[in-house]
């Protein structure tokens, strides 16, 4: 039978308050907050490593003697089989309480699990010997020195560029701008170094750490493994942190449980995924022509596959960003007004009873706001002919008045000048 601890705390009501009864199994978990952890996380997907099979004498050998030079061979061949369960008791467990530092450790079966540098470095057949206090030359000189220059040229087909903010600043590289050798390299760090879910667009950072490798910077892989784990160990309980977002390595805890002697289950296990080989990169990572038109400028190749096609519809992302933007808001309005319902309630409560509203954490969990924005491809906004307007952005700029305030005739009348503002701003002359 599995054993149950039950912890008791006091509610206030009235006059009197009543002890509440938390049950929870002890030999899976080691407390409350991690078995209510382990329920949230039900709700989560799972996004598992891919192994790379490359032909070590075929066009993309090159790769392979990047990854012989730093030993990430255990890197690219994950496990074959994980466990759901045992990730998230994994992810669970490993979230320390609230009054206690991260240990690093978790709990799985009973037995403890670490996950720090060290012992995720033995897991890969430890690529990277550093001392106690030594620091690989990418966290050190590198991991703030983004060059963008020698990115771009490093990994950029040629007549390719930087997609740029609108000020001027670097913001983001699409992944088929890339030639095909810093493609393979970036989906080896999307899976299995800093998982991401979109692939098509790549972040200053992300295309930094790609550019690193590919000229052989020294990097401790594991380190940057370990910060990614517990920020998915972490998220969805701080202001500000991610909410939604998938559990990763799920490969590479199953291996830190064989690696602590846990025994696993052998069956209800998920199969890894097809792996990335040759026919992957011939089929999806193709070097694509440059673009010499305005037409082709609207479109571009899918992440994956498919067919290229022409980038999503203007009014449907403008819709979607500000829906983003106004749950944001939201979000941001209804925290405050939690912290101030609570600091109100410590101000004037009973000393020796227990406040009965949630912490900011408990309400962070409990409201399960969604995270991750869609990511829209170059393609976007793009079809404008020269002397035509964008009328499209005249709509989403009304439909955006009339929902925020139904009643307001001088917001409508706002709204027609923005909409004037947005169709000087949208022609093309």
């Amino acid at each position: 039978m599995e054993s149950r601890s039950r912890a008791s705390k006091k509610r206030k009501g009235g006059n009197t308050s009543r002890p509440v009864t938390i049950q929870f199994d002890t030999d899976k978990f080691v407390g409350p907050k991690q078995a209510a952890r382990y329920v949230a996380l039900e709700k989560r997907k799972i996004l598992p490593e891919k192994r790379f099979i490359i032909n070590p004498e075929g066009t993309n050998r090159t790769f392979v003697g990047v990854i012989d030079t730093k030993k990430w061979d255990r890197l690219i061949s994950p496990l074959e089989h994980y466990d759901i369960a045992t990730v998230r008791e994994f992810s669970a467990n490993a979230l320390p309480d609230d009054d206690e530092p991260f240990t690093w450790t978790s709990r799985v079966s009973g037995r403890p699990v670490a996950f720090d540098r060290d012992a995720i470095n033995r897991v890969l057949g430890e690529p990277l010997q550093l001392g106690a206090e030594e620091r690989d030359t990418y966290h050190t000189e590198l991991r703030l020195h983004r060059d963008t220059d020698a990115i771009s040229a490093a990994l950029l087909l040629r007549g390719k560029s930087v997609e740029l903010n609108p000020f001027g600043v670097p913001m983001r590289y699409h992944r088929e701008d890339m030639t095909p050798l810093a493609q393979l390299i970036l989906l080896l760090v999307l899976t299995n170094i800093k998982p991401k879910s979109h692939t098509s667009t790549v972040l200053i950072p992300v295309a930094h750490l790609v550019h690193c490798i590919l000229t052989n910077v020294q990097i401790d892989v594991a380190r940057i493994i370990a910060l990614e784990l517990k920020s998915v160990i972490e998220s969805g309980l701080k202001a500000g942190a991610r909410v939604n977002c998938p559990l990763d390595f799920p490969y590479l805890i199953m291996s830190l449980c064989m690696q602590a002697r846990v025994r696993l289950p052998s069956r209800g296990q998920v199969k890894i995924p097809p792996p990335i080989d040759d026919r992957y990169m011939a089929k999806y990572c193709r070097a694509k022509n440059v673009r010499g038109s305005s037409a082709a400028e609207g479109t571009r190749a899918s992440d994956g596959p498919g067919t290229s096609t022409l980038g999503p519809d203007p009014y449907q992302q403008a819709v979607c960003n500000y829906n983003w933007d106004w749950m944001a808001a939201t979000q941001r309005a209804m925290l405050d007004m939690h912290d101030s319902i609570q600091l109100l309630q410590l101000q004037g409560r009973d000393p020796t009873d227990d406040h009965s509203l949630m912490t900011r954490e408990q309400f962070l969990l409990n409201a399960n706001w969604p995270v991750d924005r869609p990511v829209f491809g170059e393609g976007a906004g793009a079809g404008k002919e020269k002397g035509y307007h964008n009328h499209t952005s005249i709509a989403v700029t009304e439909c955006q008045t009339k929902e925020a305030f139904p009643n307001s005739e001088n917001v409508k009348n706002r709204g027609i000048n923005t909409a004037t503002r947005v169709l000087t701003h949208d022609r093309v002359d």
